[in-house]
């Protein structure tokens, strides 16, 4: 039961669900979780006057403490929050008020354990690659695109994220290692339907919005490949070249097939930005659409997070603090947090050091603990690999992990010379 309490009779042990402000105001990058410290109290109280508590996901000792203040009068039973609960991924729960009134939302859940869809997720990862580069390819070679193969290939992508969506995140983490057309499309994609998925939007849409990530940057084809492999920054006149994709994505796309035109609209609207910066119309605000904003965010995660000739690259974790700051200008803040749940803090593939020392590998998230995640251990405390790896869950630990080990710190993929993709499938 959620409970509406002051931020004065916060207790430790107490699991927040939501805040009296924005989450993207407050030092709490994700949204929903449980007050373990002082420091956490002392945050609390001083961005908030009262906080939303869920006793199901507290402590016991907490859940005392809020049933002895649910007999007070001045507290009671909280209304229903109008923020996403993480301990409840529920459509329903949604902040919805961007997403349009006609859109019928759905509720996913896994219903594969994330071991069990590796195969398939494997599969359509491949297909989708092919059909991918075959694309580009043909592009370059001034051929008719073959869209129904995209669209073959995006079904079963989309078919395997909504059974378990770790499975492909974890794949697409751990295999692809080039900063080009071909890996930031899939990343796109990737991100778009993990995102669309945990909005609740239906398959169709799902599908749709994987087309949009595969193909937003085909238009890059057109463009001077030295001009894509420059090292450092682009000038002014290099950039405006650069913007020229967008509309060569448009044209090929326009002349080769007949797409949705929600497809059609979030490529076009990619660049946009909330406060009328983008390109290549200047759009603001209410003119850019779902697709755009979404498209928008996801674009802008895998291009800070992949390697680039023109720019420093992001840990995950810097790149979703950047996303956040931005979100109160550029971006949609409410989609940026929400994209922010979708993929968690420490990506599914993310390589992670933790407090014993060990290196292990991210490889599903726990919806009540976000820094708790399920991960696979990959070295002994020296950093020297294991000859096999052992699967942990970070919430629910045995009692042979005195103190309970944490998550330390996010690392490249890579670190201390070890391989991740060596274990992924074992």
């Amino acid at each position: 039961m959620q409970t509406k309490i002051s931020s004065d009779k916060l207790t430790l042990g107490m699991f927040v669900a939501d805040l009296d402000c924005p989450w993207l105001d407050t030092p709490f990058l994700l949204q929903g979780f449980q007050i373990e410290n002082e420091e956490h109290l002392q945050q609390l109280r001083h961005h908030c006057k009262s906080v939303v508590v869920d006793s199901e996901f507290s402590t016991p000792k907490a859940q005392t403490t809020i049933k002895l203040l649910l007999k007070q009068t001045s507290i009671t039973p909280a209304e229903k929050s109008t923020s996403f609960p993480v301990s409840e991924p529920s459509a329903g729960n949604l902040p919805t008020s961007f997403i349009p009134e006609h859109i019928k939302l759905v509720e996913f859940k896994n219903v594969t354990p994330v071991e069990n869809e590796l195969s398939p997720a494997g599969e359509a990862f491949t297909r989708t690659t092919e059909v991918l580069n075959n694309l580009i390819l043909d592009l370059r070679n001034d051929k008719t695109l073959a869209i129904e193969e995209v669209e073959f290939a995006i079904h079963d992508l989309v078919e395997s994220m909504a059974r378990n969506p770790y499975a492909i995140m974890l794949i697409s983490r751990l295999r692809l290692e080039n900063a080009d057309l071909y890996q930031h499309g899939i990343n796109v994609a990737i991100h778009l339907v993990a995102l669309g998925r945990h909005l609740g939007l239906p398959k169709d849409m799902l599908e749709h919005l994987g087309i949009l990530g595969l193909l937003l940057d085909v238009g890059k084809t057109k463009l001077p490949q030295e001009l894509l492999n420059k090292h450092g920054r682009l000038t002014p006149d290099e950039f405006e070249v650069i913007k020229n994709h967008v509309s060569h994505c448009l044209n090929i796309l326009n002349s080769s097939s007949a797409l949705h035109p929600d497809i059609l609209e979030g490529i076009a609207q990619h660049h946009e930005r909330e406060n009328g910066s983008g390109y290549p119309v200047g759009l603001s605000k209410g003119e850019i659409s779902l697709f755009g904003r979404m498209a928008a965010i996801a674009d802008t995660f895998s291009a800070l997070t992949n390697p680039r000739f023109y720019a420093k690259t992001y840990s995950a974790y810097e790149a979703l603090h950047t996303l956040t700051d931005w979100g109160k200008e550029f971006f949609h803040g409410p989609i940026v947090e929400q994209f922010t749940h979708a993929i968690g803090i420490f990506p599914i593939g993310t390589m992670t050091e933790l407090s014993s020392g060990e290196i292990a590998i991210v490889i599903s998230h726990n919806k009540v603990r976000r820094l708790k995640p399920r991960v696979l251990i990959i070295s002994d405390k020296n950093k020297q690999p294991l000859p096999s790896a052992t699967t942990l869950d970070l919430l629910h630990q045995p009692d042979t992990h005195s103190p309970p080990l944490t998550i330390m710190r996010g690392l490249p993929m890579g670190a201390y010379g070890l391989n991740p993709r060596e274990y992924y499938l074992t």
